[in-house]
């Protein structure tokens, strides 16, 4: 009976993980997870600021240290952060960022899901189609 307990809650434990792996996971390259917006457009604004400098006021305030406007939706405030405990990968989506602003490409980004918000974080940038 104790192995069967054990094996039980291993199983559900498994299933568990399992699931929530999944739903995270995009189908495709082509489309986000359920928890972002894509928001497409050229880059008009790309400002980098020092660390600790915040954006915005009280609900709105951001800190972040990249912080852009996209031409299709020019009331949003897009930002990144570079901190020191932030993921590598941040650094490469502001060069990515700031390329595709240099050179006026259009660029893909995904952002938090934030109802009502103008400022808010983005987790993704794409080129091209």
């Amino acid at each position: 009976m104790k192995n069967f307990s054990r094996s039980m809650v291993l199983l559900t434990v498994m299933a568990f993980a399992a699931s929530s792996a999944w739903a995270d996971t995009p189908p495709n390259i082509a489309q986000p997870d359920t928890h972002s917006v894509e928001t497409k457009g050229k880059v008009t604004l790309y400002r980098v600021q020092v660390q600790g400098l915040e954006f915005g006021r009280d609900e709105e305030k951001i800190d972040a240290e990249v912080l852009f406007k996209l031409d299709s939706q020019p009331d949003f405030i897009y930002t990144l952060r570079l901190h020191n405990d932030s993921p590598p990968v941040n650094q490469v989506l502001a060069d990515t960022l700031r390329e595709a602003y240099l050179n006026n490409s259009p660029v893909t980004v995904y952002h938090q899901i934030a109802p009502g918000k103008k400022n808010v974080k983005i987790h993704m940038v794409q080129m091209g189609q």
